[in-house]
Order: structure tokens, then C-alpha cells, then sequence
């Protein structure tokens, strides 16, 4: 495949971003900067991949006239692209008059009902400016509200030379709403009338979620022998070629299951159903330990009928009497003389559903890094599961950048259309549902009060363990459905919202600058070795 590209040839701020993944449409365009920075007009490989992330973040919304200009300006000094494209760069670019309004602000800003009703508003009034089609197909993804992009797709009639980027749009919103066999279709027909190269992933991920896996792997090879350097695709095609995507594993040792919450009854029930009716529940040595801090709801009845369903000898509890935070209720419960003879302790968070193989699911990450500090999984919205809010994690890739955002968020940076299907080493992952083995929870030390009374003190405590030598390990295979939005702070209320301000400052002035970077550089390493092994089983050579 490709004999002649080698990812290590690379520039370092270059190959940097095309570790962390090829995704995302903010971290594709930072990409981009970097291909175009040194002097790619003498390396034709370096060229061929800006002219790829080009286009791969036009695919992350075909409506962005802004993505659409950057490729156009560099068109004369990149590889040509496909001449079918290039009437439909002319249109969008043609069709892209942007109104930004005091009104528009207003409005966009407000709670989801308005900003429907004003998006649809002004589709109606201007239904050819690709402008309010970029915004609405943004305020789709975000929002998970993907039947009112069909609904207003359905009732447009787009100008011939734009058709094909309507008809990608609506087979997104069909492949995120599970309709795979359609949104394939259509996909097939975009191959030739809108070749992106996206497209083609797209209906990998549609055929596989429809059954079609011999369909799938073999494209799947095409695009890795057309794109050597999509590191998301090389993932993809290991783990799909290992059985990955099927496999489970039992885990080897006795499994303490840790969970705390505060004033959330009903969600707790959510949480312990399906942890009841799960796979793990039954099949392995498990046990269960539940914190109640300082609720005043019914949250105590909540725990007492699991405890009784489940089995007071293998499940126990801790009442408090004041809300303690979330560090110092972790802390409290991997410090239980019960807990620390496990071998595993997994927290759950007490608003997600957990699927059957859960368990099993991280026990095939175990048995492929076994020498991971913790493994995670893939955290989707409660209600719009095509909605990521957290994944893998990764120090973002300029360290001038990282005052604005310490980590890569390119995960959130676009729906779950299959993208992130692997599991591999990262930074840090999720603490929504989280597995350490009970000794190297232990030697890392307390999850920090400082972060209390929640945000950020997970992956403080991921960093911390980065900076001493080891990783985390995430599995795309495993997906969480988490009724609050993880991270997102904008969504929280003002005193949450000013409290994970606060805690992220703590967390930027815990470590210099040169402490991140050095983490960076870390898992440069272990990305870089994780891929370079892979390709060599899928017997590929640089």
C-alpha cells in the first residue's frame, strides 16, 4: 500500500495533528496550516495531504463557504481535484453571502426552539444562501436534531450545480438516525456526482452498520492505499480486520463497581437497571459499592432496591450526610478496604444507560493494552446518539494554543459517523465510565480536591499519570448514553458554569507550560509506535 509514504518524514507540527486523527473540522483546517507552513510546494506528498485535509473538512459540512474558499485559493498550487467538484466549488462560493446581524446573534444564541424557528425562517426568506444551510446543518450536529435537516432538505429544490451537496447532507442525517441502507444509496450515488473523499468513509461506515462487512473492508483497504496518511482509517482497518468490533473479553479478576451521586433519583435508576440487566452484572465477579452524597431526594430508596435486587452480599453502600464533591466521593470509595482487594474498579456516572456487553467491552481493551493506568470508552448523547460529547483525548497539538483549549476536541467536532470505531492509546479518557486496575488507581494517588465539587479532576488525574510515564487506553467500540452533556460548559448554569472555569484554571496553572508539552511529546511517542505496529500486522511497510 503506498510503499513510499512514511508518516515519521514528516514535519513535526504536521504529523503531530495526523496522530491525533483525520477529523474534525477545526483540528482538519489547523491541520491544513500546518502542511502549508514549511516548503510543501517542493514535497508533492505534503501537498497531495493539504489538499486532503482540504477536502476532508469541506466534507465535515458541505455547506461551510468558508472551507470552500480556502481550497479555492490553493487550487492553482495543489494536486488537481476531481473536475466534478470543481462547478460545485464555483456554486457554493457564488451562493455563500453571509448576514451577520445583532438579530442573527440574538437569536442563534437563545434556546433550541427559537434557533429553529429562526433558521427556518430564514431558509424561507433566502433558501439558496448556503450561509443559513452551513448554520443549520452546525445547529443539526450540535443539537442532535437531525429530522429537521431532512425535513427542510425535503422541502427545498437546490440549484442543479448544488444538488449533490444537499443529497450528502440528507444521507448524513440518514446515517445518523440509522438509516443505513438509505443513506448508503445515496452515498453510492454521491462516489460520482460529489467525490469527496469523506463520501467514501461514510459508506464504509453504512455498510458495516448494515451488516455489509466484506463490501466495507474492501473499500475500506482502498482508501488506505489511497490515503496512506488518514491515520483515523489505518485504526479502522486493524481493528476491523482483528475482529475488534465483535470482540469481547472476560476481565481476568474480581470487578468492584463504583458509582456516587447527589439529588439525581431518577436518573439513578436509569443507571442501575441497565447495570442490572447487564452481561458483567451476571457473568462476572463483580461487585457493587454506591455512595449517596448527602442527597435529599430519594436517593437512598433508589440505592436500597438495587442493593436488594442485586444482593446485599455483593453490593454495598455509603450514605453521607453533606454533598463532599466529586474527587473527595472517589477518593472516599477507592479508599474502602472492600474496594482496594479488587483487581478492577470501574466508576459509572449515575445519569448513563450502560449496554450489556459493557463490561466485556473494556475487557477487550484490557486484553489489548493490559499495561494501560485506565481504559475508557466512547460517551454519546442520552437522547440523540449521533451526538459525540467525549471520546479519546489529547493534549491539543500548539502549545501557543493551549490556553484556549488544553485538549484536542476533534471528537466533538463532528457526529458519530463511525470515524472514531477503534481502540488505541490516548491521553486520557472520559470519566463518565472509566476502569483501572484497583493497584496503579492507588499508586497514581487521590483524585485532587481541588477540582471539587466536580470538572476536571478526572483528567487532572490522567494527566498526572501521562506525566509519570503511562497512558489510557479508549475503545470507539464501547458507546456510553449519558443524559448531560459532558464537558460542554456553555450548557451548564452559571454557578457549574463559573465552577469548571475555575477548576480549568487550576488545571492550566498546575503545570507549566513545559509539563503539557512534555506530555505531548509522550504520546507522540506511544501514537506513533501504537500505528507503526498496526500497520506492520496489517502488513504494511513504510
Amino acid at each position: 500500500m503506498n510503499p513510499s509514504f512514511d508518516l515519521t518524514s514528516l514535519p513535526h507540527d504536521l504529523r503531530r495533528h495526523l496522530l491525533l486523527g483525520f477529523s474534525g473540522r477545526l483540528h482538519l483546517q489547523s491541520a491544513t496550516g500546518s502542511a502549508l507552513a514549511g516548503n510543501w510546494e517542493n514535497s508533492p506528498i505534503i501537498a497531495s495531504i493539504a489538499q486532503d485535509l482540504f477536502l476532508a473538512a469541506w466534507g465535515e459540512n458541505p455547506f461551510d463557504g468558508n472551507c470552500v474558499a480556502g481550497l479555492a485559493s490553493h487550487l492553482e498550487s495543489l494536486p488537481p481535484v476531481s473536475p466534478v467538484l470543481l462547478p460545485v466549488i464555483r456554486a457554493v462560493l457564488s451562493h455563500w453571502h453571509p448576514e451577520v446581524t445583532p438579530e442573527a446573534r440574538i437569536a442563534m444564541s437563545a434556546d433550541v426552539r427559537t434557533q429553529m424557528d429562526f433558521l427556518r425562517n430564514r431558509l424561507v426568506k433566502t433558501p439558496q444562501n448556503l450561509f443559513w444551510w452551513h448554520h443549520l446543518y452546525e445547529f443539526v450536529r450540535i443539537n442532535s436534531q437531525w429530522e429537521f435537516l431532512v425535513e427542510m432538505i425535503s422541502s427545498t429544490i437546490p440549484r442543479s450545480e448544488l444538488a449533490s451537496l444537499f443529497a450528502y447532507a440528507k444521507a448524513n442525517a440518514m446515517l445518523a438516525l440509522g438509516e443505513v441502507l438509505p443513506a448508503a444509496g445515496m452515498y453510492r450515488e454521491n462516489l460520482n456526482t460529489l467525490p469527496l473523499p469523506v463520501v467514501k468513509e461514510r459508506l464504509i461506515t453504512a455498510w458495516l452498520r448494515s451488516g455489509k462487512e466484506e463490501k466495507a473492508l474492501g473499500l475500506l483497504e482502498r482508501c488506505v492505499a489511497e490515503r496512506p496518511w488518514n491515520v483515523s482509517l489505518w485504526l479502522r482497518l486493524h481493528d476491523h480486520l482483528a475482529g475488534s468490533a465483535k470482540n469481547v473479553a472476560r476481565l481476568p479478576g474480581r470487578v468492584t463497581v463504583l458509582g456516587y451521586s447527589w439529588n439525581k433519583a431518577d436518573d439513578l435508576v436509569t443507571t442501575l437497571d441497565s447495570l442490572l440487566s447487564s452481561k458483567g452484572a451476571v457473568e462476572s465477579d463483580i461487585r457493587v459499592c454506591l455512595l449517596d452524597n448527602g442527597s435529599s431526594d430519594t436517593t437512598s430508596d433508589v440505592i436500597n432496591h438495587f442493593i436488594e435486587k442485586f444482593g446485599p452480599e455483593r453490593a454495598s453502600s455509603v450514605a453521607l450526610p453533606v454533598n463532599v464533591g466529586a474527587p473527595a466521593a472517589r477518593n472516599w470509595l477507592m479508599h474502602l478496604p472492600e474496594v482496594q482487594v479488587s483487581d478492577f474498579v470501574a466508576y459509572i456516572d449515575d445519569d448513563i444507560a450502560l449496554p450489556g456487553d459493557w463490561l466485556g467491552r473494556l475487557g477487550e481493551a484490557v486484553k489489548q493494552y493490559p499495561d494501560a493506568g485506565v481504559w475508557g470508552c466512547k460517551v454519546v448523547d442520552f437522547n440523540g446518539p449521533a451526538r459525540m460529547q467525549c471520546g479519546e483525548h489529547n493534549l491539543a497539538p500548539s502549545p501557543g494554543h493551549r490556553q484556549e483549549a488544553l485538549m484536542g476536541t476533534l471528537m466533538l467536532q463532528d457526529a458519530d459517523f463511525g470515524q472514531a470505531d477503534y481502540i488505541r492509546p490516548c491521553a486520557s479518557v472520559t470519566g463518565c465510565v472509566h476502569l483501572f486496575r484497583t493497584q496503579r488507581l492507588l499508586e497514581t494517588g487521590d483524585f485532587d480536591l481541588r477540582f471539587s465539587p466536580t470538572q476536571y479532576d478526572d483528567l487532572e488525574r490522567d494527566l498526572r499519570m501521562v506525566l509519570a510515564g503511562g497512558y489510557a487506553v479508549y475503545t470507539g467500540f464501547l458507546s456510553i448514553a449519558h443524559k448531560r452533556k459532558s464537558g460542554a460548559q456553555s450548557e451548564l448554569g452559571g454557578g457549574e458554569s463559573a465552577g469548571a472555569t475555575a477548576n480549568l484554571r487550576k488545571l492550566m496553572t498546575k503545570y507549566e507550560p513545559e509539563e503539557f508539552e512534555k506530555m505531548a511529546r509522550d504520546m507522540d511517542k506511544v501514537l506513533l509506535a501504537d500505528l507503526l505496529a498496526k500497520q506492520a500486522q496489517v502488513g504494511y511497510r513504510s
